[in-house]
């Protein structure tokens, strides 16, 4: 599987940077998990609009679905209509994204999109990956998301605060993609619904993941003095996310 990062920002993007999202591409599958503010353009560098077998928002802050509009219109507008596209995201999202948008758009989300609902201890496919949802601690309906295809495991943690979810999501695998959008001395601002950079990686020890890969940060802090922070309580690999890092997993050496 290749994993190519197109956003790595937590909230807003950093200069020349985008928030939250990545492309996943297995045996000519490309799944999409999120698409925050920024990221279609970095997609599409990868990737045509219409080869996007499936998206999946795991819970709707606008910096992790916010290029769903773009995408949206893109979609809308193309004279082939290549409509239906599945996307996978917490129940009444695709009501809560219409709200900002004129009647006549409003009535297209539904045909440009086939959205099914998030729901924890059920299986999706995406043709041979597995995607399994666990709940997060968030001002809002959340979801940690661990996925599985021929040879490989990944987690990706989504915003939370720590809890159960986030373990269990990345129980013993190859990859996590942890948020980390904090120093280590601010655990009140994160126990609002987001992580220090040291409970990232405790939760990443906890969990028996083989690396870590940091996300998320928030631009006004030094991702450099993060992952150093990071590196204090987990000691396998780890890296920070960057736009355009590409990895490799699955099929022998995994390569970043």
């Amino acid at each position: 599987m290749r994993l190519t990062v197109l956003g790595a920002s937590g909230t807003y993007p950093r200069p020349g940077g985008a928030t939250n999202g990545f492309l996943l591409q297995e045996r000519g599958i490309n799944l999409v998990l999120k698409l925050g503010n920024g990221c279609l353009s970095n997609l599409l560098e990868e990737i045509d609009f219409t080869g996007i077998d499936a998206v999946v928002v795991t819970h709707m802050h606008i910096d992790h679905f916010g290029d769903l509009y773009p995408l949206f219109y893109a979609l809308r507008f193309d004279p082939d209509e290549p409509w239906g596209m599945r996307l996978i995201m917490p129940g009444g999202g695709l009501e809560l994204m219409g709200r900002i948008l004129g009647e006549d758009s409003r009535a297209y989300l539904p045909l440009v999109f086939a959205s099914e609902p998030i729901a924890a201890g059920r299986v999706y496919r995406v043709a041979e990956m597995e995607l399994s949802f666990y709940p997060t601690d968030h001002p809002v309906e959340g979801y940690s998301v661990r996925l599985a295809g021929e040879g490989w495991t990944m987690a990706y943690s989504s915003d939370s605060s720590p809890c159960p979810g986030l373990e269990e999501a990345a129980s013993g695998v190859d990859l996590f993609v942890c948020e980390a959008t904090l120093p280590a001395d601010y655990v009140e601002e994160a126990s609002h619904g987001h992580l220090t950079s040291l409970q990232a990686g405790e939760t990443a020890a906890r969990a028996g993941a083989r690396r870590l890969l940091l996300t998320h940060i928030w631009p006004a802090f030094d991702k450099q003095d993060i992952l150093e922070e990071v590196r204090e309580v987990f000691g396998g690999e780890v890296a920070l996310a960057r736009e355009g890092m590409v990895i490799q997993l699955g099929g022998g050496e995994d390569q970043t």
